[in-house]
């Protein structure tokens, strides 16, 4: 069949994409708490049946859920949909929640407005707009009547933006997922080719003083003030920690500090005090640590922990409580792959591109887990999705596709 054929009919398919689109953006599943993705399946469901998908929905255990350390509701509810025709599978799997609304929007964020060509929602980029155009494309394979390569399994899961025990994860221990998968994060639209994701866990530190009138304050101990020796440890570390490079090249950004991957070490959060005249008795720390497969989880839980306790040792506290949370592990994907030289193929098909450029990113996503879950078979990759380089919308105000 002539590419020229395939490409009209998705072109005509626009007004269908958008449509689907709109209406899962509609659903807000921003996580936490994440409460309808039962109702985006509801959605999408039907679109799959209609194209001879069959369709099972299949429900995180709460015991794993559990393990989320943010504030839930809701079940968690992922969908298998699955094209049978006995040929090898194919995965394509996607993530339903979004992060949520933060800074101001010039728009509804869940209306699905389209203005001057590009559709605005929170969701588009990260990553409904994927959901929409796979939909999209296995349509236009029914409607001309063409016979897939492979059994196409399409896994819409839960809960990626905040890790631990995502949705993904559950469904590549039980079994859900092949090795051969189509990952619709990140994106196709631009020559450039993933070859790489950071790990990322969060360390909580909880400081004890005393608190008393502020006015008395030699009464109390000033959980913040005492905090700070310790923190000044930890911006010692973090100068250190991103001094590091990785083998892996580094996602081709204007904006990125090198060329090579690197760990990235941020304080995000720092809570203390209640009013001006109480000396504050508690200090909340919580830094977020990436890094990258040249670096080991345990290495990178220790070197914090002495860090911690070398600004103790210039610190009043009476007592300090650390906890860290693993949210994702790092990953490495083979661009020499069969899965990720199709998918160069096809974007010199679709885009017409001649050269790609390879790196990886300080972001993090559930891919390491399904790679986990599915060892020792060796992942075969390939990445599409609607992230534009130039102008990356994941997780900003305005997130728009075009």
């Amino acid at each position: 069949m002539d590419y020229s054929e395939a490409f009209t009919r998705v072109e005509q398919e626009e007004a269908y994409i958008v449509d689907v689109l709109k209406k899962i953006i509609a659903v807000d599943t921003s996580v936490p708490p994440g409460e309808n993705y039962a109702k985006l399946i509801d959605v999408v469901e039907p679109e799959f049946k209609k194209l001879n998908f069959e369709t099972q929905r299949v429900v995180v255990p709460e015991e794993k859920v559990a393990q989320i350390p943010f504030e839930l509701s809701g079940e968690r509810c992922n969908l298998v949909a699955s094209l049978k025709n006995g040929k090898p599978k194919a995965s394509a799997y996607a993530h339903m929640d979004v992060v949520p609304v933060d800074e101001p929007w010039t728009v509804d964020p869940f209306a699905g407005i389209v203005k001057d060509g590009k559709l605005y929602g929170r969701g588009t980029v990260d990553m409904k707009g994927s959901i929409a155009c796979y939909l999209g494309a296995v349509k236009v394979l029914h409607d001309l009547g063409i016979e897939p390569h492979y059994e196409l399994d399409c896994l819409l899961c839960t809960d990626e933006e905040i890790g631990v025990y995502p949705g993904s994860r559950y469904l590549a221990e039980e079994g859900y997922f092949s090795n051969h998968l189509v990952w619709l994060e990140l994106g196709a639209v631009a020559p450039v080719v993933l070859v790489g994701a950071a790990g990322a866990v969060d360390a909580e530190l909880r400081g004890i003083g005393k608190s008393c009138h502020s006015g008395m304050n030699y009464l109390g101990i000033n959980a913040i003030e005492e905090m700070v020796p310790i923190l000044q440890e930890l911006l010692i570390l973090k100068q250190d920690v991103q001094k590091r490079l990785s083998r892996i090249p580094a996602f081709p950004t204007p904006e990125y500090p090198h060329d090579k991957m690197t760990p990235m070490f941020s304080i995000t959060v720092m809570r203390g005090g209640t009013k001006d005249n109480i000396v504050p008795g508690e200090c909340c720390l919580t830094i977020n640590r990436r890094y990258h497969v040249d670096e080991r989880y345990e290495d990178v839980v220790a070197e914090i922990r002495e860090a911690v306790e070398r600004g103790r040792r210039n610190s009043k506290l009476l007592d300090l409580k650390i906890n860290f949370n693993s949210s994702y592990g790092p990953v490495e994907i083979d661009p020499q792959s069969p899965a990720s030289k199709k998918m160069r193929a096809a974007a010199r098909a679709v885009m017409g591109y001649t050269d790609f450029f390879y790196g990886g990113m300080s972001g993090s996503t559930d891919l390491a887990m399904v790679a986990d879950a599915l060892k020792p078979a060796t992942l075969d990759v390939a990445g599409f999705g609607v992230v534009r380089v130039e102008d990356i919308r994941a997780h900003a105000a305005d997130e728009f596709v075009i």
